[in-house]
């Protein structure tokens, strides 16, 4: 269940195998969503990693799907959720995986370690109590910003929002180790609470598996003779309408390339977005695979000439950094990166393969698609920092958390 922010938890399970840690995954049985990928389950299995599910039905994937929710109605039962639970929704999940685990503890002979990565932050307080029980190492994975996350969090009381920030102390006080995906949500961290040792922060970034690429690259790619610019992903928490202003204004602007480039959407393309299209005379000029699962969507990126990425501007938005980032890198492709001043672009500035934008500009955006048509029509395109590319394989990235776990065992 659930879109690009999987992957990062999946693929540490998958190479600490090769580090000689058996990762046992704790979740549901899932229930309806809007979003799923059967070919990241059957990677996790195939690969030995073994996944405990709370709940007694068996569940079949092909009844979990569920339409996708208008972004007006999700936003509201959102904030909703926020007003009666806390942290999150899924606080009435934690007395069922204690309850899980204590028979797991039996059935294991016990645990070397606990990691619990969030969002949801119910996750946090799950393993902050592992922790006292069993007296295991805890391990926090910040994949985004709790408190500090205010396009992610809406605390609609100072009531609710000292309450988060108490939780959140008290877990990073009884944390061994926290990992986050950048160095803007650790001086966060840091100048929020201050109850933590500035190396007790490990940065770990969203990087990409080589394996997927490599093999990707082996089948038949969804290719076109058009210039294709690929957007991956979900709009969750971003609004793209100045994106698809940018298209229109690109063949308003070059109506002779209508037919020579188009503009692929890789995930959830709701109706809303749709009638925008429509509305714009530009739905023509898209490629609209729809959800796909992880597999085919490195295909689609493997096939594509320009990847475009957005970080929608709001409070804290130089703390930002998506998943997708990782595999944006991996692919080596080129990057419109249309997002502010923050740790991302501080990041991908080394990618060289890459062009910003400032702002959410139409008319800028539409320039940049042609400056790149022009280099695709001369086939001068740029090449990607390959030393850079490497970092963030996240093979190199689980052996260095594997080292993190092995620290652990030694002194405790």
């Amino acid at each position: 269940m659930g879109m690009g922010g999987v992957q990062r938890t999946l693929k540490f399970a998958k190479y600490l195998l090769q580090h000689d840690w058996q990762p046992i995954v704790l979740t549901i049985n899932p229930k309806k969503y809007f979003a799923i990928d059967e070919y990241l389950l059957h990677e996790a299995l195939d690969s030995g990693i073994i996944i405990e599910r709370t709940g007694k039905k068996k569940f079949d994937t092909g009844q979990i799907v569920t339409r996708v929710p208008k972004e007006r109605f999700r936003r509201i039962k959102s904030k909703i959720g926020q007003f009666f639970f806390i942290p999150d929704t899924k606080i009435s999940w934690k007395k069922k995986a204690l309850r899980k685990i204590d028979k797991l503890w039996k059935k294991y002979d016990g645990f070397d370690l606990v990691f619990a990565t969030a969002p949801p932050y119910t996750d946090f307080l799950i393993g902050q109590e592992v922790k006292k029980r069993y007296k295991i190492p805890l391990v926090i994975d910040y994949r985004d910003a709790w408190v500090d996350s205010k396009v992610l969090n809406f605390y609609p009381t100072p009531f609710h929002k000292n309450r988060n920030m108490k939780l959140e102390r008290k877990v990073i006080k009884d944390a061994n180790i926290v990992i986050t995906t950048n160095r803007r949500v650790k001086e966060l961290i840091i100048t929020r609470y201050g109850n933590i040792a500035y190396n007790d922060i490990k940065i770990f970034p969203h990087g990409y598996d080589s394996e997927d690429f490599e093999n990707a690259s082996t089948k038949k790619l969804p290719l076109t003779n058009k210039m294709r610019v690929t957007y991956s992903g979900s709009f969750y928490t971003r609004d793209p309408k100045f994106y698809f202003r940018a298209i229109k204004t690109f063949f308003t602007r070059h109506p002779e390339l209508r037919d020579k480039v188009e503009f692929c959407f890789l995930g959830l393309f709701t109706k809303e977005h749709l009638n925008i299209a429509k509305n714009l005379n530009i739905l023509d000029t898209l490629n609209l695979p729809g959800y796909i699962n992880h597999f085919e969507c490195v295909k689609y990126i493997l096939a594509s000439d320009v990847l475009f990425l957005l970080i929608s501007r709001g409070e804290n938005e130089d703390a930002a950094m998506p998943g997708k980032v990782g595999e944006y890198i991996g692919s080596r492709k080129n990057i419109i990166a249309c997002i502010p001043e923050g740790v991302t672009k501080k990041l991908l500035e080394n990618y060289k393969a890459i062009k910003f934008v400032p702002d959410e500009n139409p008319e800028k955006i539409a320039d940049t698609v042609y400056e790149y048509y022009r280099l695709f029509e001369q086939n001068s395109m740029p090449a990607a920092n390959e030393e850079m590319v490497e970092m963030y394989d996240r093979k190199i990235l689980t052996a260095d958390l594997a080292k993190e776990f092995n620290y652990l065992l030694d002194v405790e």
